[in-house]
C-alpha cells in the first residue's frame, strides 16, 4: 500500500528549501523598513517565521484555488519575517494591505540585496577549495543517467534570460556571470588532476532540468515558470550534494550557495538549464 500523502502537505517543507530560505535571508525580517533578526541573542535558537505568501489553506489570507500544495511550499512562495511582521500579514483584516505582489517583492528585493552582499565577501579567496568541492559532489557519477552532448551557448546572457522569460533570478544570472572564467580556470585545474570533468557535471545538471522540465506542456508553460524551473533545479541539486560521497561540512551554507550559485550561472549560460534561444538566420 502506498504510503499516504501527509494531512498539511503545503506545510511540509524541503529541507533544501528551509536552508536556502535561511542563507537568502542573511538573518533579518524580509519587511523592507524592518531590522530585526531571526536568531536570538544566543546566537542559537532560530525564531523566524517561515509565512506563505499565498496561504497554505482556504481560510489563510491570499489563497490561490490554482496552486498546488507543491506550489504552496515552494521557495517561491515562502518568505522569512519576524514574529511580528508574520501575524501582520496574516492578519485577513489586513489582507488588502499586503496582497501577493508587494509580499513577493519584498521576498524578491530582500534576497537580491542578501545576494550582492555575499558576492562583495569574496568568499572565493577565503574559500578557495569550496568551488572545487561543489563541483565535485555535482559530478558525482551516481547521478548520471542521461548522455548528453553539451548545447553551445546562447547567443548572450540578454537574448537568454529574455527568451526564457527569467524575472527573479534576472539580477542573480547577471551578478554571477562574471564568475564564469573563473569557474572555467578551476574545471580545467581539477580535470588535469583527474577529478570530476566539467561535461559530467554539465550532463548531471541537464538531467535534472530535463527531468523538471518534463512536469510542463510546452515551451510558453516554461517560460512562465522559469524562476519556478529553476528554484527546483537548485533545491534538486542541493539534496544531491548531501548525498554525495565528497561531504562539504567544511564549509557554511553561505559559501555552499554562493559556489553552487556560480555554477548554475554557468549552466544556465551554456543552455543546460532552461532553453536555448533560436539561432539568427
Amino acid at each position: 500500500m502506498a504510503d499516504k500523502e501527509p494531512k498539511d502537505k503545503s506545510r511540509q517543507y524541503k529541507p533544501s528549501t528551509v536552508r536556502r530560505l535561511d542563507t537568502l535571508s542573511g538573518n533579518e525580517c524580509a519587511h523592507p523598513n524592518c531590522k530585526k533578526k531571526l536568531i536570538a541573542e544566543d546566537g542559537i535558537s532560530i525564531i523566524s517565521k517561515i509565512c506563505h505568501i499565498a496561504a497554505a489553506s482556504k481560510e489563510g489570507p491570499r489563497f490561490d484555488v490554482n496552486m498546488t500544495d507543491d506550489e504552496r511550499r515552494g521557495f517561491d512562495n515562502l518568505i522569512l519575517l519576524c514574529d511580528e511582521h508574520h501575524v501582520m500579514i496574516d492578519n485577513k483584516e489586513n489582507e488588502s494591505e499586503y496582497p501577493t505582489p508587494l509580499l513577493k517583492k519584498w521576498k524578491n528585493d530582500h534576497e537580491k540585496q542578501i545576494l550582492e552582499l555575499i558576492s562583495s565577501k569574496n568568499l572565493l579567496s577565503k574559500h578557495p577549495l569550496a568551488l572545487n568541492k561543489v563541483i565535485n559532489a555535482i559530478g558525482s557519477k551516481m547521478d548520471l543517467v542521461l548522455d548528453i552532448t553539451e548545447t553551445e551557448n546562447a547567443p548572450n546572457t540578454e537574448t537568454k534570460i529574455l527568451f526564457n522569460n527569467v524575472k527573479r533570478y534576472e539580477s542573480v544570472i547577471r551578478e554571477f556571470a562574471p564568475y564564469q572564467v573563473k569557474l572555467n580556470k578551476i574545471y580545467e585545474i581539477i580535470e588535469k588532476e583527474g577529478s570530476t570533468k566539467k561535461e559530467l557535471v554539465l550532463l548531471n545538471i541537464k538531467r535534472i532540468y530535463l527531468s523538471i522540465k518534463s512536469e510542463y506542456n510546452n515551451i510558453e508553460e516554461i517560460r512562465n515558470n522559469a524562476d519556478i524551473i529553476l528554484d527546483k533545479v537548485i533545491e534538486k541539486i542541493l539534496d544531491n550534494i548531501d548525498k554525495a560521497p565528497n561531504k562539504l561540512d567544511d564549509f557554511d551554507q553561505e559559501t555552499i550557495d554562493f559556489s553552487l550559485m556560480i555554477v548554475i550561472v554557468d549552466a544556465f549560460m551554456r543552455c543546460n538549464i532552461l532553453e536555448e534561444p533560436p539561432k539568427a538566420i
